[in-house]
């Protein structure tokens, strides 16, 4: 099995339990793997070189930033089953525009579509602290061992996450049809169906899903960008709701709804780009179209 999987299963219990202590290791680690993975380094450089205007000296600077943030993730994840979670937007969350999440309050069908940045899943699973069971749908992962352990890891308090498979698309569509809250990423298009958009003025593939799936469901919108500040603090920037349009042509509702969120999107990459860590190089993975 990968390395991910035994130092996962083997330290997440003492990691978890001692974070004050492994943050500070865990920023040093990001620092030695930015220097030691020439590969997924280069990645980090071509994907936010665009969103830093081509400053290489704040590429640089922003890439080494993601990767200890990417490091801050696996110290999040351990802790979870040692969190109470009802106290961790008091203790632990700033929130630009917190009367926006009075779509929290509402008993219709919500959809919160966030990116990777901060860390999402554990400040939206936070806010659902407010009153709404809370389902999410996550990457699958290789080995499968690997993805199980996970899958428990995030689902320990209180969250439900399944992997973005048919099973978990029903799993979605019934709680939003009892009214539930669901949670999706819409950076990258995993499942390769999705629209391309204009995004830092590169052509680019999104995904189409949650979008689809807000319309098919009637569901509110609510967009939700989060910033790590130090540790586990984080500044979370609460976007207006909306709906997808439902029309007689649903690509083109689609589409709206795709581009107004790539509009959103690009304004916190912009501002914050090292909080932006997706390893792979991203403008190649999801290129589409001419550019």
């Amino acid at each position: 099995m990968i390395p991910q999987f035994w130092w996962l299963r083997l330290s997440a219990p003492i990691v978890g339990r001692f974070p004050t202590l492994f943050y500070p290791l865990a920023a040093v680690a990001g620092w030695i793997a930015w220097h030691t993975r020439p590969v997924a380094r280069r990645n980090l450089i071509r994907n936010l070189l665009p969103l830093c205007d081509g400053d290489r000296r704040r590429t640089r600077r922003e890439g080494q930033r993601a990767y200890r943030n990417v490091a801050r993730y696996w110290v999040d994840l351990c802790t979870l089953p040692h969190r109470d979670m009802s106290r961790f937007e008091r203790d632990h969350m700033d929130i630009v525009h917190s009367e926006r999440l009075v779509a929290l309050e509402s008993n219709e069908p919500l959809v919160t579509v966030s990116a990777h940045t901060g860390n999402p899943e554990l400040a939206i699973q936070a806010l659902t602290y407010r009153g709404r069971p809370f389902l999410a749908l996550v990457e699958p992962l290789h080995p499968p061992e690997l993805s199980r352990l996970m899958l428990r890891l995030r689902s320990s308090d209180g969250g439900e996450f399944h992997e973005a498979t048919l099973a978990g698309l029903r799993a979605c569509v019934e709680a939003l049809h009892d009214n539930g809250c669901v949670g999706l990423m819409a950076d990258r298009d995993i499942q390769g169906t999705g629209l391309c958009v204009q995004l830092a003025d590169r052509p680019v593939r999104l995904p189409r899903g949650p979008w689809e799936l807000a319309r098919r469901c009637h569901a509110t919108v609510l967009p939700v960008f989060v910033s790590r500040n130090w540790r586990d603090r984080f500044r979370v920037y609460v976007e207006e709701p909306f709906r997808v349009p439902i029309t007689h042509d649903q690509e083109r509702d689609v589409r709206h709804a795709v581009e107004h969120w790539a509009a959103l999107f690009e304004t916190h990459l912009r501002r914050e780009p090292g909080q932006w860590w997706v390893l792979e190089d991203f403008w190649s993975v999801h290129r589409c179209g001419e550019g």
